[in-house]
């Protein structure tokens, strides 16, 4: 019986969890808190907020999900170097009154139902220290204490893939636990609401954008600079960059006071931060680091409340990862994402063919004419002989059928009136790997389900699941898997046994192809790659159930292949499916 593992959610929180108490005992050794000062603003300065949830990118937020009782876990630490300048008492140039700040974020987050999501996180601010010597400011030499904690909930609204756009609605509560002397923390609770809008342009290329308001209790006042309610506005994107483990980062936001005691708004009440940095998956293999991934990012902002001229960040968890490829198209100068395929020039108008795929030519290994993606012996061909497949069309028999279909290559083919095409003397019109002169039904196929399958009669059991007919190994229920992934659901496991049992008693039934197929919702490429993917799934576990590999064929033909439209929910329904198609049968004595 074939392995069959399923990944509780708790082994990723016990991991994620002692993870998180081994570095927040780190930091607590580091950490002596704030002396009281009544000069200092009670205020948390640290702008930098990253997401705990697992789709989302840095602290730009994703409209997307994580699967039922997805766990995610991980930390960041981030470093912002001169986060505050003010203009010194003796002078006009500005100073910072801030050298830095050094914070680790603790994050954990769940999902239920692929449409909600909770997340919290704890920030520790590790140090904070100041050259300036005078009064607020010298309190802060080397201080260190606990952030305000943040309590995180996203919901879905459009979901991406069946809508052009994807839409989610998150809502952030920060409660006072951080050092306010210490400007880690507000003196009273504060909320976020957070918009958040996300498309594909292209590929697995991924782009959104974030609108929301910050609420806080009471204004800030710094060297009159206020820091109170604001406007929060970002954007960001992952782009797939060398290699299928990896994303390149890009992020930008800003956050504009709109406090009603601030009447003169200026630059240093609305600044603006970009970062740029990579997504690396460390661990694809199923297991408690399935999907763990580090996090690298530098960054800068424009001069202003807790935006400093330099950020650097490296985290650690359950990231997700897009993943790709870029290569170089040396015919055509540049680098052209593999993603990017040219289209079919047989169905699509001339004007909307790239330049660069107007000339260029497909691939054919062996040069025989046949392009190696249609080719199915793409280095065994020779220029005028081959078939449509292209593969060499040799006939030793000479009976027309090449040998490479041909059963019997050294016994010509023998038709006698019949339209039998195996290449072997005995007629069998009906393609059932039962010769003519003993089938009782010569041109019925008989369907092998252990029901006098020697007949050669179709004899068909009511109650039977799977059942070999018409070409086909036939199943009477559909192959269920995960959604959006090749794992194949428990549900699933009585029916592909009992394929697997077929097979074996039925070793006549040659080489199966195992064909997957999608409906048209999502990219195309994507698509593909999934069939080929749970095609692959369900050959691995009938080889577990003891079918020999050199039987069994996974092909994935994405959405390529529908069976009903596309248009109802029903017919989608209907286009995703498992199919077994038989390629020979051999003939019986």
């Amino acid at each position: 019986m074939p392995i069959r593992p399923h990944l509780s959610p708790l082994p990723r929180l016990v991991a994620a969890l002692g993870v998180a108490a081994f570095l927040f005992t780190l930091t607590q050794a580091s950490i002596s808190f704030a002396q009281s000062t009544e000069q200092l603003p009670e205020a948390n300065f640290q702008r930098w907020r990253p997401s705990p949830f697992a789709s989302d990118f840095l602290m730009v937020h994703s409209s997307l999900i994580d699967e039922h009782l997805g766990f995610n876990g991980g930390f960041y630490f981030n470093y912002a170097n001169d986060p505050l300048l003010v203009r010194h008492s003796s002078g006009a140039e500005l100073q910072a009154a801030i050298d830095y700040q050094l914070f680790a974020d603790f994050m954990f987050s769940m999902s239920f139902f692929e449409w909600f999501e909770l997340g919290i996180v704890l920030p520790v601010g590790i140090g904070t220290g100041t050259s300036i010597l005078e009064m607020p400011f010298e309190q802060l030499r080397d201080e260190a204490g606990l952030g305000d904690m943040r309590f995180a909930a996203k919901g879905r609204i459009l979901r991406l893939g069946d809508f052009p756009v994807g839409l989610g609605l998150i809502a952030i509560v920060t409660a006072p636990t951080g050092d306010t002397k210490a400007l880690f923390g507000d003196d009273g609770v504060s909320f976020d609401i957070i918009s958040a809008i996300e498309f594909n342009p292209w590929g697995k290329v991924r782009m959104a954008g974030n609108l929301g308001f910050r609420y806080r209790p009471e204004p800030a006042v710094v060297k009159n600079y206020t820091m109170g309610h604001s406007l929060l506005l970002s954007g960001a994107a992952a782009i797939p960059f060398f290699s299928e483990d990896l994303d390149l980062l890009l992020e930008i936001h800003s956050e504009i006071t709109v406090d009603g005691a601030n009447e003169a708004l200026s630059s240093e009440e609305r600044p603006v931060e970009a970062e740029l940095g990579f997504r690396y998956r460390l661990w694809k293999e199923p297991g408690i680091l399935e999907g763990l991934a580090v996090t690298g990012a530098l960054g800068a902002g424009t001069t202003g409340m807790g935006s400093p001229s330099i950020r650097a960040i490296v985290g650690i968890g359950w990231q997700w990862v897009s993943g790709g490829a870029w290569a170089h198209d040396y015919d055509y100068g540049g680098y052209l994402s593999e993603i990017e395929e040219c289209p079919d020039p047989e169905t699509t108008p001339p004007e909307q063919i790239p330049d660069r795929c107007r000339t260029k030519k497909p691939v054919d290994s062996d040069g025989d004419g046949v392009p190696d993606n249609l080719d199915r012996c793409p280095f065994l061909g020779q220029p005028g002989q081959v078939d449509q497949s292209g593969c060499p069309n040799n006939d030793r028999d000479a009976d027309g059928i090449p040998d490479h279909v041909d059963k019997c290559p050294d016994s010509p083919e023998d038709f006698d009136g019949w339209l039998d095409q195996d290449g072997c003397p005995e007629p069998d019109n009906d393609q059932d790997g039962i010769p003519d002169v003993v089938d009782g039904c010569p041109i019925e196929a008989e369907i092998f389900n252990g029901i006098d399958d020697e007949d050669g009669c179709p004899d068909d059991d009511p109650n039977a699941k799977v059942s070999v007919r018409h070409g086909k190994l036939e199943i009477r229920e559909q192959v269920f898997f995960e959604t959006g992934k090749a794992v194949i659901l428990p549900s699933s496991y009585a029916l592909l046994d009992e394929v697997a049992r077929v097979l074996d008693a039925n070793p006549h039934v040659g080489l199966i192809d195992i064909e997957g197929h999608t409906d048209d919702r999502g990219d195309e490429a994507m698509n593909k790659k999934l069939s080929q993917e749970r095609a692959d799934s369900v050959r691995s576990y009938l080889i577990e159930a003891g079918v020999e590999s050199s039987r069994l064929n996974a092909i994935g033909y994405g959405e390529e292949r529908p069976i009903d439209t596309n248009d109802t929910k029903e017919g989608r329904a209907r286009n995703r499916r498992v199919e077994f198609v038989i390629r020979g049968i051999d003939d019986k004595p």
